[in-house]
């Protein structure tokens, strides 16, 4: 009995690859791929000007504005760690401790919106050599990040600049 349930077995995994390539291939596929690149593409629509220059990745203005997109669903992984914000950016996280979705920033113009993360912000990092960052709502700063610091938030961030 044992024999038989392992040649079905084998023989019905070996259907699948021979006949549903395709499948086998999106069953392998990172579980949340899809609803990533989903949102990748309704932010290429909302938000014109984007590229997509990666999985998961949209850059605007040649690097000026970098959102990562991860699946915010994965339980006990993080993506990104304290100090994932390399040096002279400022970034926002969707999750508190630098972890979640991110947008990177490399200037300090008023047109930092963290509209495209399609979430609240809940930290902010300011990975510059000197000189203050800040979480705007509106024109109103309402949090403060010392540079090579990050900090965690519950304020309403719309933009972030210097």
């Amino acid at each position: 009995m044992k024999l038989s349930t392992r040649l079905l077995s084998g023989t019905a995994l070996l259907a699948a690859l021979l006949f549903g390539g395709a499948t086998a291939a999106s069953a392998a596929a990172p579980a949340g791929a899809d609803a990533i690149q989903a949102r990748v593409d309704r932010v290429l629509v909302e938000f014109p000007g984007g590229v997509q220059t990666g999985p998961g990745e949209v850059t605007w203005g040649g690097g000026e504005a970098i959102l990562t997109i991860v699946d915010e669903a994965s339980t006990g992984f993080s993506t990104f760690a304290v100090g994932s914000c390399a040096t002279g950016n400022m970034c926002a996280y969707t999750g508190v401790n630098q972890t979640g979705s991110r947008i990177i920033f490399t200037s300090c113009t008023a047109a930092n919106s963290v509209s495209p993360l399609g979430s609240p912000v809940r930290s902010i990092a300011n990975a510059r050599n000197s000189g203050l960052a800040f979480g705007f709502n509106g024109t109103t700063p309402n949090v403060i990040v010392s540079a090579g610091d990050y900090v965690n938030t519950n304020a309403k961030v719309t933009r972030v600049g210097c």
